[in-house]
């Protein structure tokens, strides 16, 4: 378990300081993330590919590169590498879109669904077994405390050129 960090010394009431805020919830991210991936490796499927196939689920339809990328935070071009290897193992199937053929539209297959069913039961069991740690109340509050944060961030994005939510 990391050490804490010393308090920083603010410059303002009320400002996120890199060992304030910010460090926690960077070290939450990191440690669930190693346990997620840890309990996924004998699924041989990686929590990104799990998100793209979790996204396909929630959807129940074929998105676009675009939209998977906005969902998941991340810019297109980075996802395609995701997009080439979940395909790679047969869980998707990509093609183009018949409405704008510059787009290329990525859709689940059966082994995906199996796959996405086996992994997220996998998954599910790793989270509620880390998040067995908070009470109902407390998880709720982390879930829209998230939330905010998460809306806050994807609005500052927007806001800036050259860079997608």
């Amino acid at each position: 378990m990391p050490r804490k960090a010393p308090a920083a010394k603010t410059a303002g009431a009320g400002k996120a300081q890199v060992n304030g805020e910010w460090q926690p919830l960077y070290q939450a991210y990191n440690a669930v993330f190693k346990v997620q991936e840890s309990a996924l490796i004998p699924q041989g499927i990686s929590l990104p590919q799990l998100q793209l196939l979790g996204l396909l689920a929630r959807e129940r339809r074929p998105l676009t590169i675009s939209a998977l990328a906005k969902w998941m935070v991340k810019e297109p071009n980075s996802l395609t590498g995701l997009v080439d290897r979940t395909e790679a193992k047969g869980w998707v199937h990509t093609h183009g879109d018949p409405k704008d053929r510059r787009k290329r539209l990525v859709e689940f297959t059966k082994p995906g669904v199996k796959k996405f069913e086996d992994a997220s039961a996998v998954a599910d069991q790793a989270a509620a077994k880390l998040f067995s740690a908070l009470t109902p109340a407390e998880k709720e509050h982390l879930k829209s405390s998230c939330e905010k944060i998460r809306d806050a961030a994807a609005a500052d994005l927007s806001r800036k050129p050259g860079v997608r939510a």
